[in-house]
Formats: C-alpha cells, sequence, structure tokens
C-alpha cells in the first residue's frame, strides 16, 4: 500500500509537470513569446499539436493516477486519453497518407501562423504520445494480455523520448535531427518522457512497481543500485564522446576507457550486491538459528504443559468421576434403605404371633409395593446406564400419545391445560412401548412440578424429522419421530442444563422428586438410537424434544408360525425345566410353579439342563433360564434348543444383563428379576398355548 502510494504521487506529479510544459508553450505561441515555445535556449520548439496532445495527455494522466476508488475520474482519464492518441494519430497521418493537409499546420495556423518549412510534428512524436495514450487507456483492462500490451505501449514511448533526448545530449544528429526524430524537439523528448514514466507508474500494482517503490529490503536495495547502474554509464559515455570530440583523446583509447571504467563499475557493483547477499544470508542462518532455538524451547514447554494439563485433566475427569459415583451411591443408598427398612419392618411385624388377619394382609402388601418400587428403581437405574433390556416393537405413536394423554388429565390436576398436537397419518415408531409411556409420564410431571400445578403443557408430535447436534453429538439425516413436550413453567437455569440428565439430581425440594425421570427418559432414548434436547428460558419454560427413530408400518409385522404336525397333548401333566445357577432362586421358583400346578427339574448349569432334554425326549413342556450363569450363559442355552428342538418354548430371566441390554432378547420370552407368581404363570401359559408339545403324527398305512 506503501509503494502504491508512492507511484501514485509521482505519477501525479508528472503529469502536473507535462501539463505545465504544455501550457508554457501553447502560450508562448498565443502571446508571441519564442522563448517560452523552446524552453530550452537555441532548442527547436515544440508544435502547437504536439502542446495540445501532451496537454490532453497529462491532464488525463492527473485523472487516472487517482486512488482505485474513484472510478468516474479514471473514467474520464481514460477518455482524454483517447482524444490525445487521436491528436497524435491526426498528426502522424502526413506520414502515411500524401496529401497537402496537415493537421500540425492547421493548429500552427489557428494559433499563431503557418508552420515554418522543416518543421511540425516528429513522427518519433506522434508514435510516441500514442503509446502513452495507449497505456493509459489498457491499463484497467479486463484481459491480462490488454494490460501487458498497454504496459509494452507506454514502455516504447518511454524508450523514443530516451533516445530523443539521448541524440540532444550527445550531440547525436541521427537522434534528433534525421529519420523518424527528424522533427523532434527536446522539450518534446522531455515532457514525453515524463508522461509516458507516470503512465507507467499509474498503475501501481504492477510487480516492478512494487519491488522499486516497496519499503522492504528490495525496494531500499533497487533505490540504490540504479543510479549507479543507469546514470553512471550515461554521464561516462557523455564525457568520453566530449574528450574526443575536444581532441583530449582519440576514439579508440576513450572507448577502451569507457569500456574498462564500465566493467570497473559493475564489478563495484557485483561486490556491493554480493556482501548485501552474504550478509542477508547470515542475517538469515542467525535467524533460523534462533528461531529454531526457539521453537525446541516452545515444543519443550509446550510437551510439560500439555503433559500438565492432562493430568489436571485426569485428576479433574476423576475427581468428576468420584464426585458422580458418589451422588449415585448415596442417592441409591438413600432410596433402597428406605425401602429396605419398610420391609424389614414388614417382616418383623409379621414374625409376631397372633398377628391379627388385617394387619398381616397391610404388612404384605407393604412388602409387595415395596419391592414393587425397588424393582422400578433398578430399572430407572438400567435406563439411565443404557442397560435395560427393552421389548422393542413397532407401534403408532400417535396413539399411545392419546392413550397417554387422557391419563395425564388426573396425573397433573384440574388447573393444567393439556394440548396435544399430532398429525393426521400414522407416526410408527420401533421402541419399547412401555418405556415410551413411561418417558411422556416422566416428562409431563416435571412440568406439572415446574408450573406449581397452573399452566399449559404442549405435546407435539411430528415425524420424516431429521436429529440436529446434540450435545455434542453429530446430527443424523435419517427419519425420526419427534415429540416435543414444552410447559409454561419456571424454566431451567443455564448453570443446570448440563446436569439434568444426571441420576439423582434434582432441582425439587426434598421429598418431591426422586431425580430419575429425566435419567430415565434419556437412557432409554439413547438405547433406542435416539436423544434428547432441551431448550429452556428462565421465567418462560422449558421444552423437552424426544427423537426416536422412525419405522415402517410392515416392520413389525408378526408372521404367523406354522403349526406342527400332530396333535397337541392337551391332558398330559405340564413339566417345566428350570435352570438357575443360585440354589436359593431356583428353590424359590420351583415353589412358585408347584403353587400353579406344575411339576419341576431344577439345574444349576446350561450343560446339566441340556443332557436332561436329551435323557428323556419331550418330558419338557418348556425351559426357564436364567441369562447369567458360569459357563454357557441362557441365551446361548435358549439358541442350542431352537436348534435342537424348536417346538420347545424357552423363558429366559434375569435381572441384569449386558448381553439383553445391546441385542434385545434374540425373539425368547423374557421375565425381569423380581418376578411374581403370576408374571411366571401368564408367560408360561401364553408360550406353552402358542407351541405346544406334539405327538409324532401317525403314518398312513
Amino acid at each position: 500500500m506503501r509503494a502504491a502510494a508512492r507511484a501514485r504521487r509521482i505519477a501525479r506529479a508528472c503529469g502536473a509537470i507535462s501539463t505545465a510544459l504544455s501550457l508554457t508553450v501553447l502560450a508562448g505561441w498565443w502571446f508571441d513569446v519564442p522563448a517560452m515555445r523552446r524552453l530550452v535556449p537555441g532548442q527547436t520548439p515544440m508544435v502547437v499539436l504536439t502542446a495540445l496532445a501532451s496537454f490532453t495527455l497529462g491532464t488525463a494522466l492527473l485523472l487516472a493516477a487517482r486512488r482505485e476508488g474513484a472510478t468516474a475520474s479514471r473514467r474520464a482519464g481514460r477518455s482524454l486519453a483517447g482524444v490525445a492518441a487521436a491528436i497524435a494519430l491526426g498528426g502522424g497521418l502526413q506520414y502515411a497518407l500524401p496529401g497537402s493537409f496537415r493537421l500540425d499546420d492547421w493548429a500552427q495556423r489557428l494559433v499563431f501562423a503557418p508552420l515554418a518549412p522543416g518543421s511540425g510534428m516528429a513522427l518519433a512524436t506522434a508514435v510516441g504520445l500514442v503509446g502513452a495514450a495507449s497505456g493509459l487507456i489498457l491499463q484497467d483492462a479486463r484481459s491480462r494480455r490488454l494490460r501487458r500490451l498497454g504496459t509494452a505501449a507506454a514502455l516504447l514511448a518511454f524508450v523514443v523520448a530516451a533516445v530523443g533526448s539521448l541524440g540532444y545530449a550527445y550531440g547525436l544528429g541521427a537522434f534528433h535531427q534525421g529519420g523518424p526524430f527528424s522533427r523532434m524537439a527536446l522539450v518534446t523528448a522531455l515532457t514525453l518522457g515524463t508522461l509516458s514514466f507516470g503512465v507507467l507508474l499509474s498503475r501501481p500494482n504492477r510487480p516492478w512497481v512494487t519491488t522499486a517503490l516497496g519499503g522492504g529490503e528490495a525496494g531500499v536495495l533497487t533505490r540504490h543500485m540504479l543510479p549507479a547502474a543507469v546514470v553512471a554509464p550515461l554521464v561516462l559515455g557523455l564525457l568520453q564522446l566530449h574528450a574526443v570530440r575536444a581532441g583530449l583523446l582519440e576514439a579508440e583509447t576513450g572507448t577502451a576507457l569507457l569500456v574498462i571504467v564500465l566493467a570497473l563499475w559493475l564489478a563495484a557493483l557485483t561486490t556491493r550486491l554480493a556482501r548485501n547477499v552474504e550478509r542477508r544470508a547470515v542475517a538469515d542462518r542467525q535467524l533460523r538459528d534462533t528461531l529454531q532455538g526457539m521453537n525446541e524451547t516452545l515444543e519443550q514447554r509446550v510437551e510439560e504443559r500439555t503433559r500438565e494439563l492432562a493430568e489436571a485433566q485426569d485428576a479433574l475427569v476423576q475427581a468428576q468421576k468420584m464426585e458422580a459415583i458418589g451422588q449415585l451411591t448415596g442417592g441409591v443408598a438413600h432410596d433402597f434403605n428406605n425401602l429396605l427398612t419398610i420391609i424389614r419392618s414388614s417382616i418383623d411385624f409379621l414374625r409376631r404371633p397372633n398377628l391379627p388377619a388385617e394387619r398381616r394382609t397391610r404388612y404384605m402388601d407393604a412388602v409387595s409395593d415395596t419391592v414393587e418400587r425397588a424393582a422400578k428403581l433398578t430399572a430407572q437405574l438400567l435406563a439411565f446406564a443404557r442397560r435395560q433390556a427393552l421389548k422393542p416393537e413397532v407401534f403408532d405413536a400417535g396413539e399411545r400419545l392419546a392413550g397417554v394423554a387422557a391419563m395425564l388429565d388426573t396425573l397433573t390436576g384440574a388447573r393444567i391445560r393439556i394440548v396435544t398436537e399430532r398429525p393426521e397419518g400414522p407416526c410408527f415408531v420401533r421402541a419399547d412401548a412401555s418405556q415410551f409411556e413411561t418417558a411422556l409420564v416422566n416428562l409431563a410431571v416435571n412440568a406439572r412440578d415446574a408450573m406449581a400445578g397452573e399452566g399449559t403443557l404442549t405435546i407435539t408430535l411430528s415425524c420424516n424429522r431429521q436429529k440436529p447436534a446434540i450435545r455434542g453429538h453429530a446430527a443424523s439425516a435419517n427419519h425420526f419421530v419427534v415429540v416435543a413436550v414444552t410447559d409454561t413453567g419456571s424454566g431451567i437455569a443455564p448453570d443446570q442444563l448440563g446436569r439434568i440428565f444426571e441420576p439423582f439430581f434434582t432441582t425439587k425440594e426434598i421429598g418431591k422428586g426422586t431425580g430419575l425421570g429425566l435419567s430415565q427418559v434419556i437412557g432409554f432414548a439413547k438405547q433406542s438410537g435416539g436423544d434428547v434436547d432441551v431448550a429452556s428460558v428462565l421465567g418462560r419454560g422449558t421444552s423437552f424434544t424426544l427423537y426416536l427413530p422412525q419405522a415402517d408400518a410392515h416392520d413389525g409385522a408378526a408372521r404367523d408360525a406354522a403349526e406342527p404336525e400332530g396333535a397337541p397333548v392337551e391332558d398330559a401333566n405340564q413339566c417345566i425345566l428350570v435352570v438357575e445357577d443360585n440354589v436359593e432362586i431356583g428353590r424359590f421358583c420351583m415353589q412358585i410353579l408347584h403353587d400353579l400346578g406344575y411339576g419341576t427339574v431344577l439345574t444349576q448349569t446350561a450343560e446339566a439342563a441340556l443332557a436332561e432334554i436329551e435323557a428323556v425326549p419331550f418330558r419338557f413342556d418348556a425351559v426357564f433360564s436364567d441369562v447369567v450363569m458360569p459357563g454357557m450363559g441362557g441365551i446361548e442355552l435358549a439358541k442350542r434348543l431352537r436348534e435342537l428342538h424348536p417346538e420347545m418354548p424357552v423363558i429366559l430371566t434375569s435381572g441384569y444383563s449386558h448381553v439383553l441390554a445391546q441385542d434385545e432378547a434374540h425373539g425368547f420370552e423374557l421375565v425381569r428379576k423380581p418376578y411374581s407368581a403370576e408374571q411366571i404363570g401368564k408367560v408360561l401359559r401364553a408360550a406353552i398355548k402358542r407351541m405346544p408339545k406334539v405327538r409324532a403324527a401317525p403314518s398312513e398305512a
């Protein structure tokens, strides 16, 4: 930018000088002052047409050398340059077209008098003016070739002016008295040289302009070397010519001396340039060594700092982990101790002799309800950890939402208005239906508490939506079913948004929330392949958006199983093979099955169960197996039985299994621990009815 500003200043100065010289010559012709026509005593005057073209081109240069934003001024400058080129072409037509009309003579008569014989615009002058004007016109052309052509034309004009000036300086008639230079005046050569130099600098984005006028080391070196490389040979040549003409030296001797001096001069310049290059190389080497040392020091410091930050981060993560574990274990211990207190107190009361039947029933109901609450608490923890065994199915989320919304009226109270918005068509989703309803209930309960029992709860269902990036997790272009639950409550503070999904974290008062509701929601969503987003404005409400993968209506269509050949055994005694590695749980399970009217056989390993089945085929009507056991697990046992005895029902049971959490139940029935006699009986009856044991079909005689 500094070089560009400097180039424009020089170009404007050249334009001002040329304009002033041209105006002086025109005034000399108008007022008949010979000294003003020549400017240099004893030299040929500049003709009127040349002065008029130089004045026009100088004015154009003044306008074109403005800054880049002056569009109108630069356009006017190019227009005036075109006028100057036309004037110069008119003056040069006399050399190309024969005839009596001469534009330079007509202009001379208009101002002063007819041209003297042998005078007028020189051919070299016309060429130089056209070249300078062309350079000014083409300097802003869109085509790079045109811009380069303009630069070449301006450079040609500068060479023409330089040759004419040197002809006068060296007294060489061939350069100012003969050929195309026969009519060029000294003042014309000086004016043309000034104009062409200004045109070359008027477009400062040329590389050589930036190098010569820049503020860097290259610019300084160029400005120091150019005078020595250009001016010195010209001065030495002038001295040699004058010495030869004065008889002080012979021509051969003068030429030899000039060559020797120029050679020494060039050697000195080369040596100085080499010294500058060496000095720069030494400085660069020192700078490189310094930078390398600084880089090594910086790398060492960065490595140390990175190690310190990594250690600090590990310590912070460990502290946060311990805090989370402490919060989790504290919450679990608190809730389970409360539940165990109820169970233990009820058992102590049940052990009392002569306990009335009413109180005995009440204590037994308390134990049963407490077990249900403990199972629900465990399920919520597994949901947060995404370790629960889901039962995914394809269902219409709109129908489930309508059913939950009807129930929420009694749950939220009369002062909360519930608004549901759902599309006209079905929105099929593949997830655990009961967990889906539980998630909606948990979100509604949180909204009710946030609104203090009064406000508007809006539940919006939409399909074919994409999941955005949530809490740093990548977005997904797949189709999702979206359920948005929005309340008009108090909102959530920004510093608490990052912790609301943590288990046992709650902003409610003591006794008004377990802190596991949102944990269940996000665990269910994540394990189902979705996510939960939250947006809240303090004092205006909160919106939870649940994303679940959308499914096709036919994905979950049940397929009718082929009926086995033969007649089912209806009246035979039914026997269940129980596979349980925990002896106490196995005994309790056998007692439950005995009470339900089933015969039982207990084995503690899957291998023993396979041996029992193979020993007496068609002995067992169903297999009731635990999932987690030493050796072969329950799922592997069920798969083996599906291959060996596809007609035998297999029911799995587990309190927790990472295999079930990852791969569901692999198509087998699942009973979650703790289970009741009613649950076992219901599942067994359905499984045996669906896959009854059969006799072989009688063969046809």
